[in-house]
């Protein structure tokens, strides 16, 4: 990492090992899906595997709304690590918090932590998104083992 060590939401915060299983699902489930078609089937699978084909499609929906909120109103292109990266990075935190605080029923948290992400105006909407994601999330990781990474990377935002 040499530019990119000096690029806002690449600083590495935590590792994927040490937060709950279904923050760390979370974390790739988004790594997934701005990898593209492919890694958003990915992430379709993982939601129908666990939910069924009905309910799974309702949950992907929410998922595929908060994600493409915080990426149509992001104030600058969201960084990520890579699928087989095992560092949490700085805009990862941020949204794990974000869903964490707004699964907790928190809004008023999550809305405030959104803000650091998007505008004020769009962060309400954003946490109400986050807390329907995150008890989704909460209820796959307790259903089934969490997803290993096995896809190669692409994009200019990726690290590691």
């Amino acid at each position: 990492m040499t530019n990119a060590q000096h690029t806002p939401g690449t600083s590495v915060v935590g590792k994927l090992t040490d937060i709950a299983p279904w923050e760390a699902e979370l974390i790739l489930s988004m790594r997934f899906w701005m990898d593209g078609p492919e890694g958003q089937a990915e992430v379709w699978g993982g939601f129908a595997r666990c939910f069924g084909a009905a309910e799974g499609r309702a949950e992907m929906r929410g998922f595929e709304s908060l994600f493409t909120s915080i990426c149509t109103h992001a104030r600058r292109p969201l960084v990520r690590h890579g699928l087989g990266c095992n560092c949490i990075g700085s805009d990862e935190a941020i949204l794990r918090t974000l869903v964490r605080e707004a699964a907790r029923g928190d809004l008023a948290e999550a809305a405030m932590i959104a803000s650091l992400l998007v505008p004020a105006c769009n962060a309400e909407q954003i946490a109400l998104l986050a807390a329907q994601v995150g008890r989704a999330m909460q209820r796959m990781a307790q259903r089934t083992p969490t997803q290993k990474p096995t896809r190669s990377q692409t994009g200019s935002r990726i690290l590691h």
